[in-house]
């Protein structure tokens, strides 16, 4: 009984790691073109625990037999710096402010997400969830990471997703 199940999550993993390089071509592009970013490297999937002290926004991603919540997280003083950067070079003070410019950076990644894979499944967006600390998963979910740095600010992309089917 217990081959078919690790059979099942290695198939997860392999879907969420494919989907964690969609979001990252998908934030490479929203970087350079909406932010102005000069410099980007992607690590990759990264295999240590995230900092606890990210915030930032996380966005629901439906789709036929799963249901993913990408996360684009950073430090407070990242988050306010790509703020401004949304915001062409403008400072951004309040938490309500960075979360809203940030909300919309995220929701253009979702929306280059849904373009890039617009050939292989019909991503649906939801709305965006704004959050400070940590992330518990829920039984059956599953998550990987990797770290884009934009302009020398490290920026954690995460992939959540639960099997739905």
């Amino acid at each position: 009984m217990s081959l078919p199940v690790r059979a099942e999550a290695s198939k997860t993993d392999v879907k969420l790691a494919a989907w964690l390089e969609s979001a990252a071509d998908a934030a490479r592009e929203i970087a350079e073109s909406a932010l102005g970013a000069s410099e980007l490297a992607w690590s990759g999937a990264a295999g240590e625990a995230l900092p606890g002290n990210l915030c930032g926004i996380y966005i629901p991603l439906m789709m036929d037999g799963a249901a993913l919540q990408l996360g684009v997280l950073a430090t407070r003083e990242v988050c306010g710096e790509l703020a401004s950067a949304l915001l062409g070079g403008d400072d951004v003070q309040s938490d309500a402010d960075v979360f809203d410019a940030v909300g919309e950076i995220t929701n253009l990644i979702a929306g280059q997400f849904k373009m890039l894979l617009a050939d292989q499944i019909n991503v649906r967006v939801g709305v965006p969830l704004a959050m400070k600390g940590r992330v518990f998963l829920l039984g059956g979910s599953r998550s990987i990471h990797g770290v884009l740095n934009v302009d020398q600010r490290a920026v954690w992309l995460v992939v959540t997703g639960t099997k739905t089917t």
